[in-house]
C-alpha cells in the first residue's frame, strides 16, 4: 500500500477521533451541544466536523456564537508549519484551484455574512512558523486573528504585504478582509492521532459507552460513523448515537461516574477549552483581560482579576453540595483559587486535572502514602545581604536557569534559592495522581513554612511549572506562607527569562 493511501487512511481516522470527542462532550451532563455533524454538506468547504450548540456561547470577542465548523487536516510528519502564504495556496489543502482562504470567505458569505455567528477552525497537529508573520498575530487565546497586529501600518509594512496579498487574492477591501477574518480560527498543534485514540477511549468509557482495549488493531467506534456516513446520515443528536450505538452493542448506558458534583469552570486562555462553554453550570471567563499569556496593559492581577475570581468562587460555591472546579487558566489564578477555597472556606471542591481525558482529582488519604515520591530539596544562595527567598517548584520542567536569568535582569533582592522537585529529575508524569498531587502540596507547605526565622523577614517569590490541580492544592495550604508574589512564564514564546509578577498575598498588599 502506497504511503499516500496510508495517509490519507489516518487522516480519515483523525477527523473520526475528533467527531467521537465532540460526541463525548455532547455526553456530558450539562453539555451545551444540541447536535454533532459528521462530513455536514450545508458548507461544502469547512464540511469535516459541525458542533451546533442549543444556546449561543460567547467567543473570544464577546459575540454570540450559535454553531463551530471544523476542517481537520491531518499531517503524518512535522515537515511543515502554517504560513501566511500557505492559506492562500491551493496546494496547502490539497486543492488545485481554491485556496484555504477562499473557502472561509466563501463560507462567511453563505452563513455569516455579518462575520459573527459561526466560526471556522482549521485543525491540525502542525505549528505555526515561528518566523513567519502569521505567527504574530494568530491569537494563543482561541487561535482567532488579532485585528489590532495584522490591521497595523501601511500596505508597504510587513502586515501591511500579508493584508495586500490575502485582499487581492479574496479580490476585497481591507474591511471585508476583517469580517472573513473575524470567523477564522486556527487550531495549531492539536493532539496527535494516539493522544486523541487515548482520550476519546477514556472521554467515551466516562460517557456510559463500550470500553475498548487501547492495544486491539481495529476501532468499532471508526467504523461505526464511516458505516454512517455511507447511509447517508450526517448528523446525529444524543438519542441518534444513542440508538445507532445500540444496534452494535456499544452503548452501556451507565457512566462510570455519576455526575453528582457543580461542574463550574474559570478559563484565562481558550485554546481547546470550547468544552466549558457546552459542560459548566458556572463559567467565569478572564478572557477580555489576556492578550494571549500576557495580561493586557490597562489591568492588573491583584486590582481586576483577583477580584473577579473571588467573585465568581464566592457567588457559585454558596450550595451544600460538591464541585468539580474546571482550570483552564494560567498557574496564578488556579493557586489564587485554591487560596479562596482553602479547608476553612468548608467547600468540597475538586480540581479537574487533564491526565490521560479530564479528571475530577479527589485525594484519597487512606491508601499506602509509600509509593509516593517527595520533594527534593536544595537550597543555593545568592546574596547574604538580601532579605528575599525565591522559590522554585520545578515539576513539569526544569526552570532554575530561567528564574536566576529572570532574578540577574530584574535585580530582585534574593537572599537564597529554594528548589523543589518531585524527584530527581521533572517530567510530564512525575505526579501518579490527586493523592501523589495533595501529599506534595501539604509536605512542600510544611518546608514552606518552617524556614529558618531569618528567611522570614523578607517576602517569598513563588515560580511554578506544574499542573494545575497542584498548583490549586499549594493554594489551598499557602494561608501561611507569610508575604508572597507568584511569577508567570510566557511558555509559548520560550523568551529566556520572560516572567512578569502576578498576585500578590495576603490579599490586598501590593509591593513594588
Amino acid at each position: 500500500m502506497s504511503k499516500a493511501i496510508v495517509a490519507r487512511m489516518h487522516g480519515d481516522d483523525y477527523q473520526a477521533y475528533f467527531f467521537w470527542s465532540k460526541i463525548s462532550e455532547m455526553f456530558q451532563e450539562h453539555n451545551n451541544i444540541e447536535k454533532v455533524g459528521y462530513e455536514y454538506e450545508e458548507i461544502k468547504s469547512i464540511d469535516d466536523v459541525v458542533v451546533f450548540y442549543k444556546n449561543s456561547i460567547m467567543d473570544e470577542n464577546g459575540d454570540e456564537v450559535k454553531a463551530d465548523y471544523f476542517q481537520v487536516k491531518y499531517h503524518a510528519t512535522q515537515n511543515g508549519s502554517f504560513t501566511w502564504a500557505e492559506l492562500i495556496n491551493p496546494a496547502f489543502i490539497n486543492a488545485s484551484s481554491v485556496s484555504f482562504l477562499q473557502k472561509i470567505a466563501n463560507a462567511q458569505k453563505q452563513v455569516a455574512p455579518t462575520g459573527k455567528g459561526v466560526r471556522f477552525y482549521i485543525v491540525s497537529p502542525w505549528n505555526i512558523h515561528p518566523d513567519d508573520q502569521l505567527s504574530q498575530f494568530v491569537s494563543n487565546v482561541g487561535g482567532q486573528i488579532r485585528e489590532d497586529k495584522l490591521f497595523k501600518g501601511g500596505d508597504k509594512s510587513a502586515m501591511g504585504k500579508v493584508r495586500k496579498a490575502w485582499r487581492e487574492h479574496l479580490n476585497i477591501t481591507d474591511e471585508e478582509l476583517k469580517i472573513v477574518l473575524r470567523t477564522l480560527r486556527i487550531k495549531f498543534s492539536h493532539k496527535s492521532i494516539e493522544d486523541m485514540k487515548n482520550d476519546v477511549f477514556q472521554s467515551l468509557y466516562m460517557a456510559g459507552f463500550k470500553p475498548i482495549n487501547k492495544e486491539t488493531n481495529t476501532n468499532p467506534y471508526i467504523d461505526l460513523i464511516k458505516f454512517a456516513q455511507k447511509t447517508g446520515k450526517t448528523e446525529f443528536t444524543k438519542e441518534a448515537i444513542i440508538k445507532l450505538c445500540e444496534r452494535e452493542g456499544l452503548w452501556i448506558g451507565k457512566p462510570l461516574i455519576t455526575p453528582k458534583a457543580i461542574p463550574i469552570g474559570i478559563r484565562s486562555f481558550s485554546r481547546n477549552t470550547e468544552y466549558m462553554d457546552n459542560e459548566l453550570i458556572h463559567l467565569e471567563c478572564l478572557l477580555e483581560n489576556f492578550n494571549d499569556r500576557k495580561i493586557k496593559k490597562e489591568y492588573d492581577w491583584d486590582t481586576n482579576i483577583f477580584p473577579k475570581v473571588e467573585k465568581f468562587l464566592h457567588e457559585f460555591t454558596r450550595e451544600k453540595s460538591s464541585y468539580h472546579l474546571y482550570l483552564e487558566t494560567h498557574s496564578s489564578i488556579a493557586f489564587a483559587a485554591g487560596y479562596l477555597l482553602d479547608s476553612k472556606a468548608g467547600v468540597n471542591v475538586a480540581p479537574v486535572q487533564n491526565y490521560g481525558g479530564r479528571q475530577p482529582w479527589v485525594p484519597n488519604p487512606k491508601v499506602d502514602l509509600s509509593g509516593y515520591t517527595n520533594w527534593d530539596y536544595k537550597v543555593e544562595t545568592l546574596d547574604n545581604s538580601a532579605k528575599d527567598i525565591a522559590v522554585v517548584i520545578a515539576v513539569r520542567h526544569d526552570i532554575l536557569e530561567e528564574v536566576k536569568f529572570f532574578i540577574d535582569q530584574k535585580q530582585l533582592p534574593i537572599k537564597k534559592i529554594i528548589v523543589m522537585t518531585p524527584g530527581i529529575n521533572p517530567g510530564a508524569h512525575i505526579i501518579k495522581d490527586a493523592t501523589h498531587a495533595w501529599i506534595l502540596a501539604d509536605n512542600l507547605a510544611t518546608k514552606v513554612n518552617n524556614r529558618a526565622l531569618e528567611d522570614r523577614l523578607g517576602k517569598m517569590h513563588i515560580f511554578m511549572s506544574g499542573p494545575n490541580a497542584l498548583t490549586f492544592f499549594i493554594g489551598q495550604n499557602a494561608r501561611a506562607f507569610g508575604k508572597f508574589t507568584l511569577y508567570e512564564y510566557n511558555f509559548e514564546t520560550r523568551i529566556p527569562g520572560d516572567y512578569e509578577s502576578s498576585f500578590s498575598f495576603p490579599p490586598g498588599i501590593k509591593e513594588m
